[in-house]
């Protein structure tokens, strides 16, 4: 009997032993497989798409609308221009004159002799005159106007959106590009974690691709107005708050001056501190400008709308 135990726990012993092995080698295979189809996924899948949208965030951060807006209309006009100058006018037919005068005559003895004197001034003949009076004006003048704008989105609002967007991919982005492609990477990687000297993560790699290709249509090509003064009461205010950015750990990393400044939160409460003493109002840079409109129309954008066509 003891016998018989002996070899059955020597059996069991060799079986596990067996089965371990097996298990082992399938475990290898299958961290080898996960590993060739963890490469493939980053190559494939997580950098074309982690990247593609942080490159769209960047292009429409560069991007510029460049449209031409037709005005053609009838615009009433009705005042009153003071006009004041002196010209010359040239008369277009003759004028006839007949006007009393005294006349000296010496020969005559006479002095101050009153007499008719009938004489007719010639068509063209040009004649200076002062003109003072006013004019008044009731006409429906045509207007024909195409207007252009261009406007470079990085240079508005929308720059603030466009920049958190692409904050929020930017470490993923970095991330990826400075993990492994390939088995033949990861030793590398093993011996900088194993040294203590773990690899930067966040290291912008040189080729990385992180920039908009470009466009497929040209904005403010011909424009020759780049050049023109912004008019003083338009230009806008720098604020000094700062776009959040994705996971706040990460962002850190990316942008270090931020957390070296106080953090998103402390440098925009700054800002809408200093914003406060200068005496701006927060719908010019909060994001309220809109309900800020509709609150001074009543509630209401005044949309009309077009009665339809042949209506009365």
């Amino acid at each position: 009997m003891g016998m018989f135990f002996f070899r059955l726990r020597r059996w069991i012993w060799r079986f596990m032993v067996i089965f371990s092995f097996i298990v082992n080698v399938v475990l290898v295979i299958v961290v080898a497989a996960l590993l060739l189809l963890l490469f493939d996924i980053k190559a494939n899948i997580a950098e074309p798409l982690v990247g593609g949208l942080h490159r769209s965030f960047v292009g429409l951060d560069q991007a510029t609308i460049d449209w031409t807006i037709p005005v053609r209309d009838r615009i009433p006009v009705v005042m009153t221009v003071p006009l004041e100058t002196n010209t010359t006018v040239v008369l277009t037919q003759p004028v006839p004159l007949n006007v009393s005068a005294s006349i000296d005559l010496p020969g005559l003895n006479a002095v101050g002799a009153a007499a008719q004197v009938r004489l007719t001034l010639p068509a063209g003949l040009a004649l200076p005159v002062s003109l003072d009076l006013d004019v008044p004006i009731n006409e429906q003048l045509d207007v024909a106007l195409d207007v252009r704008a261009v406007i470079p989105l990085q240079s508005t609002q929308l720059h603030d959106v466009a920049e958190s967007l692409r904050l929020l991919f930017e470490p993923f982005v970095r991330g990826l590009a400075n993990l492994p492609s390939g088995f033949d990477e990861v030793p590398a990687l093993v011996g900088a974690l194993l040294s203590g000297s773990p690899p930067d993560l966040m290291r912008w790699p040189e080729d990385a691709p992180n920039t908009w290709p470009g466009f497929s249509q040209t904005a403010g090509l011909n424009y020759d107005l780049f050049t023109e003064p912004w008019p003083l009461p338009n230009r806008p205010v720098a604020t000094g708050i700062v776009v959040p950015g994705g996971v706040p750990a990460l962002d850190e990393q990316v942008r270090p001056e931020v957390r070296a400044a106080g953090g998103v939160d402390e440098i925009n409460a700054r800002a809408r501190h200093e914003m406060d003493s200068r005496y701006i109002p927060p719908q010019f840079y909060d994001g309220t400008l809109g309900s800020y409109i509709v609150r001074l129309r009543n509630g209401s954008f005044a949309i009309e709308t077009a009665p339809p066509a042949g209506g009365g």
